[in-house]
């Protein structure tokens, strides 16, 4: 069996699209959740996985719950363009069907593949902790899965949300995985392909591939071009997305573009 182990979309389709053409063949996409923010495809992200619900296992991540609770508080609507953010964008462009999709994913998710128990959940605490030890990771497997996989032989923990890729193995048969960010990095990591995991017959790699990012690049130049969006979003895309050193460089020089923003 072949997973295909996905995080931190973050309504970058190109990146998804470059992932999907280059594992054509796989029997479980898996998905550690953050599909939407920071970035300017959310729909056609959602529309991209709910065509592949039928072999699909997704979980609900922090920034998927912040755009829920940011679209029904209507606190995207009359943003000053100082403050207006990708979260605001993202809204802007989702139904509210695709809210209701997002709002229904479950936190966490239980599957066995090959031999291996698995469990799937966004982040493991509210920051960017980790498991550090076998009595670490016991404790946190017995109090997130049923019981009948405490005494699981092979076990797995997949997150995401730290966009660093990373396999850690504590014990035989005891570790847990981030299969990186389809979209982009920390801000130490200068890295701009596409980071993803596959698992067949339960032997891991972990994988990345460049893909365009043009698109996103030239919607901040766009929107830096009329002054439309807070600086420190823009600055964030001209990082990872463009070739600026640091994800607070400053913002280039741009014309103002003559057309008004459609925003």
């Amino acid at each position: 069996m072949k997973l295909l182990v996905v995080s931190d979309i973050h309504s970058n389709i190109w990146a998804l699209e470059t992932i999907l053409s280059a594992e054509k063949a796989y029997d479980q996409l898996c998905c550690a959740g953050d599909l939407v923010d920071y970035g300017i495809a959310p729909k056609e992200v959602i529309s991209t996985l709910r065509q592949k619900k039928e072999n699909s296992m997704i979980v609900q991540g922090n920034h998927d719950r912040h755009v829920v609770k940011t679209y029904h508080e209507h606190g995207f609507r009359n943003i000053a363009p100082a403050m207006y953010k990708w979260v605001h964008y993202n809204c802007e462009r989702l139904s509210n069907q695709d809210i209701s999709y997002l709002s229904a994913l479950p936190l966490h998710r239980f599957f066995e593949a090959d031999g291996w128990h698995y469990l799937m959940q966004h982040q493991y605490d509210e920051a960017y902790g980790c498991i550090e030890t076998p009595h670490q990771f016991e404790l946190y497997w017995k109090s997130h899965t049923p019981k009948k996989y405490w005494n699981a032989e092979r076990k797995r923990m997949i997150f995401g949300h730290s966009h660093r890729q990373c396999r850690h193995q504590l014990a035989t048969g005891m570790e847990w995985i981030n299969p990186g960010s389809v979209s982009y990095r920390r801000p130490d990591d200068p890295d701009k392909s596409a980071h993803y995991a596959c698992i067949e017959h339960g032997v891991l790699t972990l994988k990345r591939v460049p893909y365009d990012r043009t698109p996103q690049l030239e919607e901040a130049r766009r929107y830096h071009a009329h002054h439309a969006m807070m600086e420190t979003e823009l600055q964030d895309f001209f990082f990872f997305f463009g070739s600026a050193e640091t994800s607070r460089d400053p913002l280039p020089i741009i014309e103002k573009e003559s057309k008004r923003i459609n925003i």
